[in-house]
């Protein structure tokens, strides 16, 4: 049996079509926006790499929710979305003991709503957009994200979110993604509790992690082998002063 292989999907094995390399070959389209129209593209290399993960087991680590997730050309099930606040079984069910357990750890905690409230007061509606993001009955965290090419601006709802995010809170930006997420909810979390179920029936499965970002580290770390794209926000930083890379 092949490794179990949890990977992060925007960014790493897609993109969208402004993202993409100039050795970019015919490409395939991989994810839609709600209406149907074209969202992310993976490379001809991409398109190989991911036939080749499918040896293994593909479990899509995601920001995503479960209702975006469906909208990518991926394996559904086994699945980790909304940063680690579901997670989807391998019959395409919802975990239940982990939405109760998050459940559980969000009424001790500052709700996610009124933080989203008070860190977006007096943003321009014009320049931003930003929801909350949701599974179940459950708030998860929330995403500000600029309408605009001039990414700058996200230092102003970044500074915001640090002022009324409680100690304890993250704060995580990506090119045009700024999320906020309370302490409870963190993709590492949700990775340990599904290697934990697997490795119960297969104490020796060897797991692959896969990301591109800061917050995507948090569960490559539990993982035996790690790999990131190096075009990445993780690289970037591994190689930064780096004399053997020059």
């Amino acid at each position: 049996m092949g490794p179990l292989v949890l990977t992060d999907l925007d960014d790493t094995l897609f993109q969208t079509l402004r993202k993409c390399p100039p050795a970019m070959g015919d490409g395939k389209l991989m994810s839609t926006l709600a209406d149907g129209s074209p969202s992310g593209y993976a490379s001809d290399r991409q398109v190989r790499f991911i036939e080749w993960l499918d040896h293994g087991q593909i479990v899509p680590v995601t920001a995503r929710s479960r209702e975006v997730l469906e909208r990518v050309a991926i394996r559904q099930a086994p699945a980790i979305c909304a940063n680690g606040g579901c997670i989807i079984d391998g019959a395409g069910n919802v975990d239940q003991d982990w939405h109760a357990h998050l459940k559980a750890e969000s009424l001790e905690i500052d709700p996610v709503r009124e933080i989203h409230l008070l860190a977006t007061d007096g943003l321009v509606s014009s320049a931003y957009r930003h929801w909350i993001v949701q599974e179940g009955d459950l708030n998860l965290y929330f995403v500000v994200k600029a309408n605009g090419d001039d990414l700058s601006i996200l230092d102003e709802a970044e500074r915001r979110a640090a002022i009324h995010a409680p100690q304890g809170w993250r704060i995580h930006r990506n090119g045009n993604n700024l999320a906020v997420l309370p302490p409870w909810l963190n993709k590492r979390h949700a990775a340990r509790h599904l290697i934990e179920i697997r490795r119960e029936s297969d104490p020796h499965l060897p797991v692959i992690g896969i990301g591109d970002s800061h917050s995507d580290v948090g569960f490559m770390d539990l993982c035996d082998f790690a790999m990131t794209p190096t075009n990445s926000q993780v690289w970037t930083l591994l190689t930064k002063e780096n004399g053997w890379c020059s």
